[in-house]
């Protein structure tokens, strides 16, 4: 599987996708403290640094992405989409030009409420079939439950031309 990492930060999803077998095949991050964690871990791999630079054709089978969560954390204004910080928009650009078989994306519980149903939408209308959850940190025994919402979309598509050619 080859993985394209969005909203990279300090590359948690890349070092899962290491953990997978996986070759992650770009990131986009702008932190300069995040990139260069990347290029410490990740040597060679270009980072597209702002979102809106990576193009098209990277060969990603998955992208993964934890877009800001400062639009929808009650910790913040809760601006939603008018947070300059919210950067669906520029992610969906990304996973509709390359088209990847699998989407996975993270945030905050608040996203549920301000965001999810148009993300869903979004990915539903370039044929992925869509799914999302919230986990509580405590699922996994940390010792506090803090919320994150999961969505994980598979082209149906490609999925089913997969299944009629096997």
């Amino acid at each position: 599987m080859r993985h394209l990492d969005l909203c990279s930060g300090i590359g948690g999803f890349a070092l899962a996708a290491r953990w997978m077998g996986w070759e992650t095949v770009g990131f986009a991050e702008i932190d300069p403290f995040c990139c260069r964690v990347l290029e410490k871990h990740w040597p060679g791999v270009p980072n597209y640094g702002d979102i809106a630079a990576v193009p098209g054709g990277t060969g990603a089978d998955i992208i993964s992405a934890g877009i800001p969560c400062q639009p929808y954390s009650c910790a913040g204004k809760r601006l939603g989409a008018a947070d300059d910080r919210a950067l669906w928009p520029l992610a969906f650009r990304v996973i509709a030009r390359n088209r990847p078989a699998w989407v996975v994306l993270e945030n905050v519980a608040g996203f549920v409420g301000m965001a999810l149903s148009g993300v869903l939408a979004d990915l539903e209308s370039e044929g992925y079939e869509t799914q999302a959850i919230v986990l509580p940190a405590c699922a996994v025994n940390a010792p506090h439950r803090r919320d994150r919402v999961w969505v994980i979309a598979n082209d149906a598509r490609l999925l089913d031309r997969q299944y009629h050619a096997g």
